[in-house]
């Protein structure tokens, strides 16, 4: 650093004008000051090491994220596979929480201000990449609320079903003195579209097999509700706390269902497993939001691919160790989600499903190997692109993560009711081991 050597004949600093001081200071700020872009580093490229890199990473990602669809096929129904796919949804539910708060957002951030970037950038108006997180999100929120009034997402009938039967229920304590009126004023349009009375689906989406009409209504003869009762018993244990089935919570009169009720429930501790497949729009609800979420990862998989690859010497190493554990757990996050769908034995949408998570970071690495000699990360076009795919990514996995998975898997009512003492606290501290893991890694990929 210079000194300045003041001689008695200096003019001194209070004699200098306001306006040649602040000319200097704006002719320091122009943009002709800007530091240049780029890194200006051309190190030897191990053209070798990086197609073995793209392999690696295209392995591991599908393996990953087909890990739950194969568990759930080769054990299906058994114990050990709903715990395993209870946890790794649940850690995935942290990792992804993670990759938005700890890897996108901040990347985001500092690719949008540069002090290489433009001033609109660099100085003009710094939150832009919150702003553009922000947007993305809201756009979500626009888009699931069209999809609503298509009939295409959210379906609420079973809300105002579990109100009517709350009143039922309130009315049958104080003496059943409401019972017919509640019956004769429930209408066809309050029944859940999911159910199908006078069938296994009555009584398969409800605990302990308990019909949702009152007692002076019956849907199922006594002798075969005795044998699905007797069925469905055998096919209940410990669930996995996460099938977005419909659950309803009835009160049973007092008799030998109730108290069939409560010795299931004290026998297996866990949630019973429901093999109903979920209505059209339950179906279709949860396919938005697993397609919302990919669509969050797929688009900064592709840049991580090609910052991946353009890296060299050290650099490249540390990159890819640590892109290869967040691949592995993005995968294990969004394969558990892919396989809470339900999809015919036959399709191959989760497959596809599966594949385009693992092909896209090898994509963006095959990008990578084509242009390393012209793609630069930290040029004025790559800090740009990488800010904005970024930033949108964090907005739209902050949404699935914290509202689509988070809140509904820890606040909505139906949690409290299927998600209870020990599995809750396991299930807290998976999502907390996935974001903490995943924070590890962001602080070098």
């Amino acid at each position: 650093m210079e000194t300045l050597n003041l001689k008695a004949n200096d003019l001194p600093w209070s004699s200098i004008p306001t306006e040649l001081l602040l000319a200097e200071l704006s002719r320091r700020d122009d943009s002709d000051g800007r530091p240049a872009c780029g890194s200006g580093k051309r190190g030897s490229y191990d053209t070798g090491l990086h197609v073995f890199a793209l392999f690696l990473i295209l392995i591991l990602s599908t393996l990953a994220c087909g890990f739950p669809l194969f568990s759930q096929r080769l054990t299906k129904g058994s114990r050990t596979q709903r715990n395993i796919i209870f946890l790794c949804q649940h850690f995935g539910t942290g990792v992804l929480m993670a990759t938005a708060f700890v890897h996108l957002l901040p990347t985001a951030f500092t690719s949008l201000t540069d002090p290489c970037l433009p001033y609109a950038f660099s100085k003009g108006y710094r939150p832009l990449a919150g702003f553009i997180a922000m947007v993305s999100a809201l756009v979500v929120v626009a888009l699931e609320s069209y999809l609503t009034t298509r009939g295409a997402s959210h379906s609420h009938s079973h809300q105002v079903w579990e109100d009517g039967d709350s009143a039922d229920s309130d009315g049958d304590s104080v003496g059943n003195a409401h019972v017919g009126g509640s019956t004769g004023r429930r209408s066809r349009r309050d029944r859940p579209s999911s159910i199908v009375l006078d069938d296994l689906e009555a009584t398969e989406g409800l605990v302990s097999g308990a019909s949702p009409l009152p007692a002076s209504t019956p849907t199922i003869p006594p002798a075969r509700e005795s044998l699905l009762r007797k069925q469905g018993g055998e096919a209940q244990e410990e669930d996995d706390g996460e099938s977005l089935d419909l659950r309803l919570s009835f009160e049973e009169p007092p008799g030998a269902d109730r108290r069939l009720s409560l010795q299931r429930s004290k026998s297996e501790p866990g949630l019973p497993e429901l093999p109903r497949i979920p209505g059209p729009e339950e179906q279709k609800r949860m396919l938005l939001q697993c397609v919302l979420l990919e669509a969050g990862i797929l688009f900064h998989s592709v840049f991580i691919g090609m910052a991946l690859s353009v890296a060299t010497g050290p650099t490249f190493a540390v990159f890819l160790l640590a892109i290869s554990f967040h691949q592995s757990f993005e995968g294990l996050a969004l394969g558990t989600r892919i396989a809470a769908l339900h999809f015919p034995k036959s399709s191959p949408r989760p497959w596809l499903m599966v594949l385009a998570f693992g092909a896209t970071t090898p994509i963006g690495q095959a990008i990578g190997l084509f242009v390393h000699r012209f793609y630069d990360p930290m040029s004025q076009t790559g800090l740009l692109m990488v800010g904005f795919m970024n930033a949108i990514s964090s907005g739209l996995l902050l949404f699935a993560g914290l509202v689509q998975l988070l809140a509904e898997d820890f606040l909505s009512e139906k949690s409290y009711k299927t998600l209870k003492g020990r599995r809750r606290v396991k299930a807290f501290l998976a999502v907390a081991a996935g974001a903490g893991l995943m924070a590890v890694v962001g602080a070098f990929a």
